[in-house]
């Protein structure tokens, strides 16, 4: 398939739909504007007003973590194509097969400082920082954020690191670009992993609305300087809300004073401190949603869709459903896990990715050679196929039957259902 055919799998939602979303979104700032000039009046004309104010001021980490710029996950390398300079974290043997991680929003490689170690022990890793976010550029303009043109932007950096095809593992925004690059680019993807998101066509009209990202917040970030404004505003009410997890982590150290800061929470609020460092993540928000696969496109490649049993920010029907865009995949869902599996519950998160990249046999006998440190079994219940599904029942080929027990389905569930 030519260059140019391959993005026509692409198309965009009915003008109608388009001229709704963008009235609704006119509505939405205008009440933004009403509530900040109520805020303002209310500071003018009450002193107690302003003294809570600046005692909820956040205060934002002038500089890095240093454990964001060691080398001890991976080597932070940099790659220019054209005008936009990507960042990403390297681990691994450059000869073996390439595993590429696309973290979610708000995020960065950091994301998945679970897996890069793990994954490294058999693949060649590396750990992009999406265009808009952390250390890679962040172009001002919304036409750089489009479905295709961030596709060609990673066909681009594939090429330019030396891989012909990879394994591609993404969470939330990057399962999103994940999706639609298999879709686009099918020879450029060897398997592909879609962690806590639904399919492109799914997404959009089944967001919850206990969803911090629901149906009215893609309908205010359209318009642009507003939303950004806002979003830095309530920057670390909304990591927390993304991340409640990340508090419990014990990445933490004491200061001279005595006071004990997260670092993991001081580094996202250090990548989300400036206006400037949402722009480029809400321009993903303001093109994709206008964008579907057309009917009938299906990716050939082996796919796992895995989700945390837990996660409030999708619904977990389409997540499941999204397996009708795939001839060739496995559903698991993991149990006591919200948003962020991959974080939340590394363990069986990386026993499950590791068995689907690579198989049982052949992770049992690299392991032997390796002797890495072992991680838990698997654990909870697996929803998945591989092959055609007949009389609600899954048909499975042996290469992704080794290390999971599967059953007969269950109708309340599309298709099938397959548990351990």
């Amino acid at each position: 398939m030519s260059q140019v055919m391959r993005y026509d799998v692409l198309e965009t939602i009915p003008k109608k739909e388009i001229v709704k979303l963008y009235l609704r979104c006119l509505i939405a700032n205008l009440i933004l504007l009403v509530k900040w000039l109520f805020e303002c009046i209310k500071c003018k004309v009450n002193k107690t007003t302003i003294m809570r104010k600046a005692i909820e001021q956040v205060e934002f980490p002038s500089k890095q973590p240093n454990f964001m710029t060691e080398t001890k996950m991976g080597r932070h390398s940099y790659v220019k194509l054209e005008k936009t300079k990507f960042h990403y974290v390297e681990a691994g043997n450059r000869s073996n097969s390439t595993v590429l991680l696309l973290h979610g929003f708000p995020d960065c490689w950091l994301g998945w400082r679970y897996q890069i170690s793990e994954l490294s022990q058999y693949f060649h890793v590396i750990a992009l920082d999406l265009k808009g976010f952390n250390d890679s550029d962040k172009p001002l303009w919304r036409f750089d954020y489009t479905p295709r043109k961030v596709c060609e932007d990673l066909r681009k950096f594939l090429i330019a690191i030396s891989a012909k095809s990879v394994f591609i593992v993404g969470h939330d925004l990057g399962a999103t670009i994940g999706w639609i690059f298999a879709h686009t680019n099918p020879e450029m993807v060897e398997k592909f992993v879609s962690v806590s998101t639904p399919h492109p066509n799914l997404l959009w009209e089944s967001l919850p609305t206990s969803s911090p990202f629901n149906r009215r917040w893609l309908e205010f970030v359209q318009l642009p300087y507003l939303p950004e404004m806002e979003m830095k505003h309530n920057a670390e009410r909304m990591l927390k809300k993304c991340y409640p997890h990340i508090a419990k982590e014990k990445m933490c150290m004491t200061e001279t004073n005595g006071t004990v800061i997260n670092n993991m929470m001081e580094a996202y609020k250090y990548m989300f401190s400036q206006t400037d460092d949402w722009r480029g993540p809400l321009h993903y928000y303001r093109n994709f949603c206008f964008y579907r696969v057309k009917e009938g496109e299906t990716l050939q490649c082996p796919c796992l869709i895995i989700t945390g049993n837990d996660d409030r920010f999708y619904k977990l029907e389409s997540v499941v459903k999204s397996s009708d865009f795939c001839e060739n995949f496995i559903i698991k869902i993991i149990e006591q896990s919200g948003r962020a599996p991959h974080q939340e519950m590394s363990s069986e998160f990386n026993s499950t990715l590791l068995k689907f990249l690579i198989g049982k046999r052949m992770l049992v006998r690299s392991s032997e050679n390796a002797n890495p440190t072992p991680t838990r079994g698997l654990v909870g219940r697996v929803f998945g196929g591989f092959g055609a599904v007949a009389n609600n029942t899954v048909k499975l080929g042996s290469n992704l039957r080794d290390g999971y027990t599967f059953a007969t389905g269950l109708n309340s569930v599309p298709n099938f259902m397959i548990k351990s």
